[in-house]
């Protein structure tokens, strides 16, 4: 109750203080807390090896700023109505989306942790598609109310990670189109792993779940590109990565949405989180055991 009634407090501030106590809050994490100091920096190391030393701490100190933006951000929207959720981020080419539900197609909307992607739950009051969000939930059952109560505005609802795949098939045998948000960077566990491919430059293991619920369900696969075009201001862009994932061969669906990503990270690597520990599982740790278990098995 505290908190929710100190967000209430922080969303009647002006932008201007608002983006203040984000400054504020940018120095205590980055030089005070040290938030996953190391992590962010040594991400942004393998991932631009090509980086020196200045190059580094710049996408890092511009990371801390961002992800103190989102924070403040995600929290205060809680309370924004339609009209100011919709000033927050523009769209592009919503026409593909369109398209898609005259034609009665479920779609796969992929997108990262890049940019704000909490506003995609405005997409609900742009397109026809009710918007169903794929979250994992929270161990805090305060904090998981919070969120939910967040993404379902705007014609959204939030669906636990091991409830989609029966959701959505549920949607398709009763012919209702709709469209699905996925975070394309999670790190599976590693008991979980069945693919790897190079993001970043770096080998890195992937859910393959968008490209086989895509394939089970006939959904269209598009790519949200979220880009911050200034402070507290952002702009949403579909691309299409297939209409018919038939056609597909395996991993290409999932190979095409982590390309998109990676080019998307270098045009501005400031805006991803690179507090993630996205690189913790190894390929070499991976085949070790994958060789052992094998030998186990014959």
């Amino acid at each position: 109750m505290i908190t929710y009634s100190l967000i209430w407090l922080l969303h009647l501030l002006p932008e201007r203080v608002l983006y203040l106590l984000s400054d504020f809050l940018y120095l205590m994490m980055h030089y005070v807390v040290r938030y996953r100091k190391k992590d962010v920096y040594d991400n942004i190391a393998r991932a631009f090896p090509e980086f020196g030393r200045n190059e580094i701490r710049n996408t890092a100190r511009k990371f801390y700023h961002h992800f103190c933006d989102l924070i403040l951000e995600s929290a205060v929207s809680h309370f924004y109505s339609e009209s100011e959720a919709l000033e927050r981020i523009t769209y592009k080419n919503l026409e593909l989306l369109d398209a898609l539900y005259e034609k009665g197609r479920l779609v796969m909307a992929v997108t990262g942790h890049y940019g704000n992607w909490e506003y995609l739950t405005t997409l609900g009051a742009l397109t026809r598609y009710p918007i169903l969000g794929i979250y994992k939930p929270l161990r805090n059952k305060y904090f998981d109310r919070m969120v939910k109560k967040i993404r379902r505005r705007f014609n959204s609802e939030p669906i636990p990670m091991e409830m989609i795949a029966r959701s959505l098939i549920t949607h398709f045998r009763n012919h209702h189109p709709v469209l699905t948000v996925v975070l394309s960077d999670q790190r599976p566990m590693f008991h979980q792993i069945q693919y790897w491919t190079k993001f970043m430059g770096l080998d890195t293991p992937l859910y393959l779940g968008t490209e086989k619920l895509a394939k089970k369900v006939d959904a269209a696969v598009v790519f949200f590109k979220i880009r911050k075009v200034k402070r507290g201001r952002y702009e949403g862009e579909v691309e299409l990565i297939c209409e018919d994932p038939a056609t597909m061969s395996n991993h290409q669906i999932t190979d095409a949405h982590v390309r998109i990503l990676e080019n998307l990270i270098r045009e501005e690597p400031g805006y991803w989180l690179w507090s993630h520990r996205r690189w913790k599982h190894s390929l070499e740790r991976f085949t070790e055991e994958h060789k052992a278990h094998t030998i186990l098995q014959t």
